[in-house]
């Protein structure tokens, strides 16, 4: 099959940057967003800038849908349900699915809902995409990571990796898409969430010290919970990630710390909440990420 119309829910910097990477290369009679009535009318208001260009992007709500032959999932963790319902109507025979979510949760809710045969796993890898407003600006748009869970090499991911190609997207076909999925997850319990309790740039874990040892015992209770999932993560991967972190500007936040600071709900649930029910599960505590857990928590206000 090869992909011609692609919808994109999701209009955070990952859905603008694609979104614009793409409708650049096949048109906005092929690249289009897809939203409910009211963010439609919002977004067509108010268009889009990314690095100082106008987007001019293509909106369709479910009353204006089409067949999409693939839908992209961009949204936040906690928008996954409404997205799920929003982009019924655009779903066809041979649909495939995309999800550019951080985490280990968002393809298996697309799987409840439209089967597995059409969901490719990956995660995003390398990117530093920010938004302000309706501006999002980056420098390196990195990569996507793509597979299948059990690591077939099928039509589905042909078609896609052929899209990838024709559009000029970088990307990587792993051994393994889930334990990648896994390893960025292992990042992303310990920087994103230790960053943002702190409310600090990358700058206070980078140095030796309280927050960047609760980062690193964060990581390693995710290593406990992957290996209950036969997934092969071992201190190798977080020495990985270490000698990544020490790169990084030292100035620059985290998404998370970026939510946090703007008063905005987190992902908290996407990392140590999806570790922590895996583990209660398996009959063992995670002090570590619990502290975290319950510290985001309330600072989103939202203490349970």
């Amino acid at each position: 099959m090869e992909i011609k119309k692609i919808g994109i829910i999701g209009q955070g910097a990952l859905g603008v940057m694609y979104g614009n990477h793409l409708k650049k290369r096949l048109g906005n009679e092929n690249v289009f967003f897809i939203a409910d009535e009211g963010r439609v009318n919002r977004y067509r208001s108010a268009d889009m800038v990314c690095n100082g260009e106008a987007c001019g992007f293509s909106y369709r709500s479910p009353a204006e849908a089409v067949t999409a032959d693939l839908i992209i999932f961009a949204v936040k963790f906690m928008g996954m349900e409404g997205a799920l319902e929003t982009v019924k109507p655009f779903v066809g025979e041979h649909t495939l699915f995309l999800s550019v979510l951080n985490g280990i949760s968002s393809e298996e809710m697309i799987e409840k809902a439209y089967g597995a045969d059409h969901v490719l796993y990956a995660c995003v890898q390398g990117m530093d995409a920010g938004k302000d407003g309706n501006e999002v600006t980056y420098k390196n748009m990195g990569y996507i990571t793509i597979g299948n869970k059990d690591k077939r090499r099928d039509e589905k991911l042909k078609a896609v990796t052929e899209l990838f190609d024709r559009t000029g997207l970088a990307y990587k076909v792993p051994d393994d898409i889930l334990r990648e999925q896994w390893n960025k997850l292992m990042l992303n319990t310990g920087v994103n969430q230790v960053t943002a309790v702190y409310g600090a740039p990358y700058s206070l874990i980078q140095k030796e010290g309280e927050a960047r040892t609760m980062m690193i015992e964060a990581m390693r209770e995710v290593l406990r919970v992957a290996d209950t999932q036969d997934i092969d993560l071992t201190e190798v991967d977080i020495d990985y990630w270490l000698e990544l972190l020490a790169t990084l500007n030292p100035e620059g936040h985290t998404s998370m710390c970026q939510d946090v600071l703007a008063g905005r709900p987190t992902e908290v649930d996407l990392f140590a909440g999806t570790m922590l029910k895996i583990a209660k599960e398996e009959g063992f505590s995670l002090p570590v990420n619990t502290f975290l857990y319950e510290k985001l928590k309330e600072l989103e206000g939202a203490v349970e």
